[in-house]
C-alpha cells in the first residue's frame, strides 16, 4: 500500500468522521416540540393554576426561569418528568416541567411565552390566557356553582367535533383532504354517527374508518384535549365559486368520573372506567370552501378537465398480424386525481380497421393520504388489409394544481406489419364481429414465445415451502385476531379487565410489600398487605370500593359458596391489619413477617376459588 494511497483513505475516514459528528449534533435538535398548556383557563381567586412545559424530542432537562410574570406567583415547582419510547427502532425522548401557579389579581391575566434554546436555537411557546374572578363568597353579586361551570363549558367545552380541511381554496377538480376530529377531555365509551356531511358539488371519497380511532393529544388555547379522528374524505370540486362542507353530527357516550370523598384505601382502587355517563351529540362547523376555475392561459387542445398528476402507457399483443385478425391493445392512465372522472380520447384509425368499443376498468385506492387510481382501456381491433398499420399514440391533457400548470402527456406509438391471410378460412369469409367479442369470454390469446419451462406433475402449490409458509401464515393471521379480541375486551369490558388483571395486580402489591418490610417500614407494609388481598377479591368479584370492608366481603364470599374455614382465614387477615394499624406498638418483627406468609398463603388460596 503507497503511502499516496493510505492518505486518501485517511482523508475519506476523517470526512466520514466529521459527518457522523454533525449529524450527531443536529439530529436531536431537528424534531424538537416546545408546546405549553394549563388544566383550566378559568378560575377564582384563592386558586392555583398548573402549568406544564413539554419539551418532545429531547431528554436534557433544559434551565427555564419560572414562568409567573406580573400577573402570577410560582407557588411550587418546577417538577420534572422524563420519558423515553422506542417504536421500531425509533427512539423518542420528552421532558415535562410543572409549575403551580396563583394569580396576583382579578380580571383577565396571562402567562408571557416561554422560551428555551437548544442547540443555537430558540423555541418560544404560545402566551396563555387565563381569567380570574372573585370567590362566590366575597362577590357582592355572587354566582351559582353552575353558572360558573356554564361559563367554563362555553370557553372550553369537554367535548366538540371539528373539521379540519388541508385547504380552504383550490382549483376546479383539485383534491381536498377534510378530517373530522373528535376533541374530548372525558373518556369517551363510544361514539355513532348520526349524519355524515354533505358535500353538494363535490365528489366524495371516503377513506376506510377505523373501528377503535387512534388518540392523541393537542394543546388548544392551552388546555390539552385528546383528538380522535372518527371520518377522512377526499372531495373533488365539480363546479366554481364559494362551496359549502355541512356539519358532521356524532353521538358521544362520556364517561363522567364520580367524585367522592376517599379513604386511604382508594389509591389502589381508583378506577377511571368508574363513574356515570351521559350520551353528548356535538356537530362540527360547517366549512366553507373557494373553488376557483382553471387558468385559461396555457390550456392545451383536448383537454377534458383531469386535475391531478398522471402518467401514461401503452401495450399491445402482437407487432405482427394476418389480415382479418384481431389484435388487442391497451392503454393505461394512473396517478394521483379523481379518476373516475378521466376520460380517454378516441382513437383516430383508418377506415380499414374496424374498432370495437372499448373494455373501460377503473381502479381507485387511497395510497400515502390520496386518492389513487387507474384506468384502463382495451381495444380489439381487425385490421382487414395488408400493409404497415400504424397504431397512433393516445395523448392526454391535464392540470397540475401543486406546479400550477398545465401537461400533456403522450403513449407509445405502434407498427403493426399486416401479412396476407395463411389460415384455413375460405376466401371472402373473415371473423365476424360476433365471434371476435366472444373472444374476450371464450378463448385467451396464446402466446407466441414459451417464457419458462416445468417438470411435468410438479407444482409448486405441492412443495413442503408452500405449505410451511401457509400454514405459518395461517397462524399468524389467527393469532392476530385472537390478540386484537384481546386487547379490545380488555379496553373495553370493565369487569372482564379487572378479572383478569387481579392476579398481577395482587403479586404487584406484595412486592411493595415486602419492599416495605426491608426498609423497616410499617404502615406502607400494612397498606400494601390490604391492597392486595381486598384488592384482589374486588376484583375477582368486580366489586365497587364502596363495598369491600369486612362484612361487606365475608357476605359476597358467601354468596360465592366458600367454604367457612376460608371465608374465615379472609375475613380475619383484614381484621389484623386493621387491628394492627390502630396499635402499632403491639407489633413484632415477627408479626410482619408472619403478614408476608399468610398473605401470600390467603392469595394463592383465594386465586383457586374464586
Amino acid at each position: 500500500m503507497t503511502a499516496e494511497f493510505r492518505t486518501k483513505i485517511q482523508k475519506k475516514w476523517l470526512w466520514i468522521a466529521v459527518l457522523i459528528y454533525l449529524f450527531g449534533i443536529a439530529g436531536p435538535a431537528l424534531g424538537l416540540n416546545l408546546q405549553a398548556y394549563v388544566d383550566r383557563t378559568v378560575i377564582t381567586v384563592g386558586h392555583t393554576v398548573n402549568l406544564t412545559v413539554e419539551i418532545q424530542g429531547s431528554s436534557q432537562v433544559p434551565q427555564i426561569a419560572a414562568p409567573g410574570g406580573d400577573d402570577f406567583v410560582v407557588i411550587s415547582g418546577p417538577s420534572r418528568s422524563t420519558s423515553i419510547q422506542i417504536v421500531n427502532g425509533a427512539r423518542t425522548a420528552s421532558v415535562k416541567l410543572s409549575w403551580a401557579l396563583a394569580p396576583r389579581r382579578t380580571g383577565k391575566l396571562t402567562i408571557p411565552a416561554i422560551e428555551y434554546r437548544y442547540k443555537r436555537q430558540t423555541y418560544r411557546t404560545d402566551p396563555i390566557g387565563i381569567t380570574v374572578s372573585e370567590n362566590p363568597s366575597q362577590s357582592s353579586r355572587p354566582s351559582s356553582p353552575q353558572s360558573l361551570q356554564s361559563e367554563k363549558t362555553d370557553r372550553h367545552p369537554n367535548v366538540f367535533l371539528r373539521a379540519i380541511p388541508n385547504k380552504k381554496e383550490v382549483y376546479k377538480g383539485e383534491e381536498i383532504l377534510v378530517s373530522f376530529a373528535l376533541y374530548f377531555k372525558e373518556n369517551v365509551r363510544n361514539f355513532s354517527r348520526q349524519k355524515l356531511p354533505d358535500a353538494q358539488g363535490f365528489w366524495v371519497e371516503q377513506f376506510p374508518t377505523r373501528k377503535q380511532p387512534q388518540v392523541t393529544t393537542e394543546v388548544i388555547d392551552g388546555e390539552v384535549y385528546r383528538k380522535a379522528e372518527l371520518q377522512r374524505l377526499a372531495l373533488f370540486p365539480t363546479q366554481t365559486g364559494e362551496l359549502l362542507i355541512d356539519p358532521m353530527i356524532v353521538d358521544c357516550e362520556l364517561i363522567v368520573q364520580r367524585r367522592q370523598p376517599r379513604s386511604i384505601f382508594d389509591d389502589f382502587f381508583s378506577d377511571s372506567f368508574f363513574g356515570s355517563t351521559k350520551v353528548e351529540t356535538v356537530q362540527s362547523e360547517p366549512v366553507t370552501i373557494k373553488v376557483n376555475a382553471l387558468p385559461a392561459g396555457g390550456q392545451p387542445t383536448g383537454f377534458t378537465g383531469g386535475v391531478g398528476s398522471y402518467s401514461i402507457r401503452s401495450t399491445i399483443d402482437t407487432l405482427e398480424t394476418e389480415a382479418n385478425q384481431a389484435i388487442t391493445v391497451v392503454y393505461e392512465l394512473q396517478g394521483r386525481g379523481n379518476i373516475n372522472t378521466v376520460k380517454l380520447p378516441a382513437l383516430d384509425l383508418p377506415s380499414s380497421v374496424e374498432q370495437f368499443d372499448p373494455k373501460v376498468e377503473r381502479q381507485s385506492e387511497i395510497r400515502a393520504g390520496h386518492v389513487t387510481g387507474l384506468v384502463r382501456y382495451e381495444y380489439v381491433l381487425i385490421p382487414r388489409s395488408v400493409g404497415v398499420l400504424e397504431i397512433p399514440a393516445i395523448q392526454y391533457a391535464y392540470f397540475d394544481p401543486v406546479q400550477q400548470r398545465y401537461h400533456n402527456i403522450s403513449s407509445r406509438a405502434f407498427p403493426v406489419q399486416v401479412h396476407p391471410r395463411r389460415t384455413a378460412y375460405a376466401e371472402g369469409q373473415p371473423l365476424r364481429k360476433r365471434e371476435i367479442s366472444e373472444l374476450g369470454s371464450d378463448i385467451r390469446f396464446i402466446h407466441r414465445q414459451v417464457t419458462s419451462w416445468h417438470r411435468i406433475g410438479h407444482s409448486v402449490f405441492a412443495s413442503f415451502g408452500f405449505l410451511f409458509s401457509l400454514g405459518l401464515a395461517l397462524l399468524i393471521v389467527v393469532g392476530a385476531v385472537l390478540y386484537r379480541y384481546w386487547t379490545e375486551k380488555l379496553e373495553t369490558n370493565v369487569a372482564f379487565s379487572r378479572r383478569r388483571r387481579a392476579w398481577s395486580r395482587a403479586t404487584a402489591e406484595m412486592e411493595r410489600a415486602r419492599g416495605a418490610l426491608a426498609e423497616d417500614q410499617f404502615t406502607p407494609l400494612l397498606d400494601a398487605s390490604h391492597h392486595a388481598v381486598a384488592g384482589f377479591i374486588g376484583n375477582r368479584l368486580t366489586l365497587p370500593n364502596s363495598e369491600l370492608g369486612v362484612e361487606q366481603i365475608r357476605t359476597q364470599l358467601r354468596k360465592r359458596k366458600l367454604e367457612d374455614q376460608q371465608i374465615e382465614r379472609a375475613t380475619d387477615f383484614l381484621q389484623t391489619l386493621e387491628r394492627y394499624r390502630f396499635a402499632p406498638d403491639s407489633v413484632s418483627d415477627a408479626d410482619l413477617r408472619q403478614i408476608i406468609e399468610r398473605a401470600d398463603a390467603l392469595l394463592a388460596q383465594l386465586h383457586k376459588v374464586i
